[in-house]
């Protein structure tokens, strides 16, 4: 017997979109950055410099000034070729760019350097690291890399543009739109924490076994879609939004340490974030109970809470999102396409 599934029209404003609305309706169309505490194992982001011209020679006859330009000796060949450039089969590179993506990749060779233009760069010991595409990026991206034999690989990325269609969103109550002063100070609190936890780096890389849906259900609201409230701007959607009942599990979508569980924050209500590794974090909003606390190691498919409809919401559904540091990547690019 086929069951009809009914979708809700959900509405939501997380605390991390800096007021911006991110809600589940049912329309099923398609950073926030703190200064980061300095890194003993993060590489120094730089982009790379040339190998210094040679000096000119001492035993050379100063020439007379009106023949100084003739008389000046010529830059040297290995000065004209700058560095030299590394092979590219000394990066490798898995992921798709695309506006959104997140790509995984590795060093071969010891790093001096590293240069993105798009967010901070860490390099594990093993030269793992990861790279991300803001929703906005550019036609494309250039990453340096300087290793420590000085030589100097440039690989450049092509991202794949995407379009993201607008949810508009009408006949909601003035106060589901408009923030009250009181609700955005202890939004801009609350994005203070919350950006602290997100800039921090660790060693893990539980994102190497891939993800997983952490609830099964509807998607009701996309990654990167404009919001239109009551035919006002309300900012960007930066989740998943999965239309499920109240009491459904929420799975670890990857293994991790639980880095924040905290009730009640402004907007986005019950709130776990769970640290991957190497700057990578989920965060999860409008929860109704917790199955973990701070500090406990996750497997990947473990049960961390519960689906609720605590903050600013008008149904029940899991709202999913993704961070490399400040840089919001689309959780939906790393799962599979069936749910």
């Amino acid at each position: 017997m086929r069951v009809p599934v009914i979708v809700v029209s959900l509405l939501t404003i997380a605390a991390c979109d800096r007021g911006a609305p991110s809600s589940s309706s049912s329309t099923t169309g398609a950073q926030a950055s703190a200064d980061p505490a300095p890194m003993a194992s993060a590489a120094p982001v730089a982009s790379a410099s040339s190998a210094p011209a040679e000096a000119p020679d001492a035993s050379a006859a100063p020439a007379a000034a009106d023949t100084a330009d003739a008389a000046a000796p010529a830059p040297s060949a290995a000065a004209d070729a700058g560095p030299p450039a590394a092979d590219d089969s000394r990066l490798s590179v898995e992921g798709r760019a695309v506006q959104g993506g997140l790509l995984r990749a590795k060093l071969n060779g010891k790093l001096r350097r590293m240069a993105f233009p798009g967010h901070r760069v860490t390099v594990s010991d093993e030269g793992e690291f990861l790279i991300a595409f803001s929703r906005n990026a550019p036609a494309q991206e250039k990453l340096t890399i300087t290793f420590d034999d000085g030589q100097v690989l440039e690989k450049i990325f092509d991202v794949e543009p995407r379009k993201f269609e607008v949810d508009k969103v009408d006949h909601l109550p003035e106060n589901m739109v408009k923030l009250d002063m009181a609700t955005r100070v202890k939004l801009t609190q609350a994005e203070k924490k919350l950006d602290a936890l997100r800039n921090k780096y660790t060693k893990r890389n539980c994102y190497k076994n891939g993800f997983i849906w952490p609830s099964k259900g509807p998607i009701t609201s996309r990654y990167g879609q404009p919001r239109l409230l009551n035919g006002t701007d309300g900012g960007i959607h930066w989740g998943v939004d999965i239309a499920v009942p109240v009491g459904t599990p929420v799975r670890a979508p990857a293994c991790g340490k639980v880095v924040l569980v905290e009730k009640d924050l402004p907007l986005s209500g019950h709130t776990v974030i769970i640290d991957h590794g190497q700057g990578l974090t989920s965060t999860f909003i409008h929860l109704h109970g917790f199955a973990v606390k701070v500090n406990d190691e996750v497997k990947q498919g473990q049960v961390i809470a519960t689906v609720g409809m605590t903050g600013r919401t008008n149904g029940p559904h899991l709202d999913w999102r993704m961070n490399l540091f400040e840089t919001r990547v689309d959780p939906e690019l790393l799962v599979s396409a069936a749910k």
